[in-house]
């Protein structure tokens, strides 16, 4: 009987010992455990990194943890599992995405269960056209449909030709389509000002005709097919053949390399009898036989041999520096995309969520970079160029004594010219804008006046002669801008009282005119001998800006001094008008340059002729302004006196 006993009381001790090491079990599982992601903010983007996420054995049916941030798929062409938990702690349901930021993934697979067992099944394939997917996206999408208060666990299976890590993200409805929208928006600036960029050197190559702009069109063609397909964009042009997207990336990689090189060859003149230029040959057939052998490669060694080629050209450039001072611009592109390479390949191999994006997209700066400064590397070539040959020609015609004071003078006229040649394009441009204006609209007028027969041709005259007055202003203006700039006038003796009565008789029946109350000083005791067409240009805009802007509430008021300080004449013109903001303010002398609204009916010209008008007498102009209180102009302009 005692050992019955003793048997009864070991079984019962060893089934509580068990039951104590299966609940110590649970619970160090417990602890292990991976918390769930908690949608809860619509506005975040819940990157999906190793704190929620485990590897996962599909035969054993357990999870073990990775050594990743990011998954990774550790094998090529070999299926790497994950699993992680996604809940939903709302009183609604939602349907959000899951995106991967690597579009090139071979295949992805994508299992939910839910707490009842229930499975659905989500695959991904790079063969698939974009525009067969259920969301036209260049990036893998994936739907996450959870109840409220619901928790799903997800099995991720990736399977792709290169070990590379992925990153998962999943956004709400409105995140991601405000997210991708604005992307796509970056891109098509980006893309654009590649195009650009391509269209500005074909039309330099079809004028010049030179090699070394033929093969830069080539590098940016291939750069921008390159980019199209590094980004995924490339697969909206594709259509049914999607899988073909990295095939078309190293192709432009490889002539991305190669044209490189000869632009660099051609830019620095490499002699083509030296080794240098031998070596060059040779890179170029490497980089040929290496593109037709490893066309569909995707490991870091195609990376290698870009960065390769980019530091190289770099090298070169620089070295070329001292005897070639156009690549200056060449060298400062080479380095930035230099720069933009080794940040894009520290980000890959220092795997962090901000360095990552600033990697990737880092690369877009630097190509856009490159692209100014070597743009601008070609114009100072041919500048350079140009000079030369004009120089060359002066010096066969005349004698060194000669040339040298020719090429001074020259210098100086360049820079003048350039000077004019930047103002007179803003000119030209602005005023072809402002001239173009009425005419559109008398066109339009006229063209409803022919097609409607009922229509009130009254009015239609009406609003044409409002137009035609509009056109006539801008002429006018435009006129005395081109006056002001480039006639020498007289200098008279300056009657500033005949002016002002002059002024006032001209505005007479300006509309606002009467209500405006008129002040008028003058205590100059001595002569000013000077332009007068000037000084008119002067006393009228302002006197015209007093009255357009005037504050009928208040009661306009317009206040003219002349006066005599310090060898000056100060002439001071306030109002009480409607004044001028201090972000407006700096802007106002610009030419075509409007303030408000009020304002988008006149030529813009005002205070620009004013501006050219004081230049023209080798015054100064002050300005003191309060927005709601009025404004006052000062002129001061030198004097001359003579004594009666």
């Amino acid at each position: 009987m005692k050992i019955k006993k003793w048997n009864i009381a070991s079984i019962i001790f060893i089934q509580m010992k068990i039951c104590v090491l299966i609940f110590l079990w649970s619970i160090s599982c417990i602890s292990q455990a991976k918390p769930s992601i908690q949608l809860t903010d619509p506005e975040h983007v819940y990157v999906i990194d190793s704190s929620y996420f485990q590897g996962w054995d599909p035969v054993e049916k357990k999870t073990f943890e990775t050594h990743r941030l990011f998954f990774k798929n550790e094998q090529v062409n070999a299926d790497s599992w994950y699993t992680f938990q996604i809940s939903n702690p709302g009183n609604e349901s939602i349907e959000w995405y899951m995106v991967s930021y690597n579009y090139g993934i071979d295949k992805i697979d994508l299992i939910s269960v839910d707490d009842e067992g229930r499975k659905q099944d989500d695959y991904f394939r790079d063969t698939t056209s974009v525009y067969q997917r259920t969301i036209q996206h260049k990036q893998p999408v994936f739907f996450i449909r959870l109840k409220p208060g619901q928790t799903k666990t997800y099995y991720l299976n990736i399977n792709n030709e290169t070990s590379f890590n992925y990153v998962f993200a999943i956004y709400s409805h409105q995140k991601f389509f405000t997210h991708f929208f604005m992307e796509y928006i970056l891109y098509g600036i980006f893309y654009g000002f590649l195009l650009f960029v391509l269209l500005y050197s074909l039309m330099h190559y079809i004028l010049l005709r030179e090699k070394v702009v033929l093969f830069y069109c080539l590098l940016i063609a291939s750069q921008f097919v390159h980019m199209l397909f590094r980004d995924g964009n490339g697969l909206f042009l594709l259509l049914d053949y999607t899988e073909h997207a990295d095939l078309i990336k190293n192709i432009s990689r490889g002539f991305l390399c190669i044209s490189l090189l000869m632009y660099t060859t051609y830019f620095l003149k490499i002699d083509i009898k030296g080794r240098l230029f031998k070596f060059i040959i040779a890179l170029i057939i490497f980089r040929i036989i290496y593109m037709i052998v490893m066309l569909r490669d995707t490991t870091m060694f195609t990376f290698h041999i870009e960065m390769f080629f980019i530091l190289f050209c770099t090298y070169l450039s620089i070295r070329s520096y001292k005897k070639n001072k156009d690549t200056r611009y060449m060298a400062i592109g080479l380095i930035i995309l230099s720069i933009s390479y080794f940040i894009f390949y520290c980000s890959i191999n220092i795997v962090s969520p901000p360095l990552t994006a600033i990697g990737f997209f880092g690369i877009y700066y630097g190509v856009a970079g490159q692209c100014i400064f070597m743009t601008l590397a070609l114009t100072e070539r041919f500048k350079r160029l140009k000079f030369e040959s004009y120089e060359q020609q002066q010096m066969n015609k005349e004698l060194e004594q000669m040339v040298e004071k020719r090429t001074e003078l020259i210098a100086v006229q360049n820079k003048q010219l350039e000077e004019r040649s930047e103002e007179l394009n803003l000119f030209l441009y602005s005023a072809s804008h402002d001239l173009k204006g009425p005419l559109k609209t008398i066109e339009g007028l006229c063209n409803i006046g022919i097609a409607d027969k009922d229509v009130s041709h009254v009015e239609i005259y009406g609003l044409i002669k409002n137009k035609l007055k509009n056109l006539e202003a801008n002429i006018s203006d435009l006129n005395l801008v081109t006056k002001l700039k480039n006639e020498n006038l007289s200098e008279v003796q300056i009657d500033f009282d005949a002016i002002h009565a002059e002024i006032v008789e001209r505005f007479r029946f300006y509309e606002g005119f009467s209500e405006l109350n008129i002040y008028y000083t003058n205590t100059l005791t001595s002569f000013l001998y000077a332009d007068l067409f000037s000084i008119k240009c002067i006393y009228q805009n302002i006197f015209e800006n007093a009255l357009k802007y005037r504050d009928s509430v208040k009661g306009p008021q317009l206040h003219t001094t002349v006066s005599e300080e310090n060898g000056f004449v100060v002439l001071n013109i306030q109002d009480n008008g409607l004044g001028i903001s201090e972000k407006v303010k700096p802007k106002i002398f610009e030419m075509f340059y409007r303030g408000n609204e009020k304002s988008q009916n006149d030529t813009g010209l005002g205070l620009f002729i004013v501006k050219l008008a004081v230049e023209k007498l080798q015054g100064r102009i002050e300005v003191e302004s309060e927005e709601g209180k009025g404004t006052s102009f000062t002129i001061f302009i030198s004097l001359i006196k003579y004594k009666e």
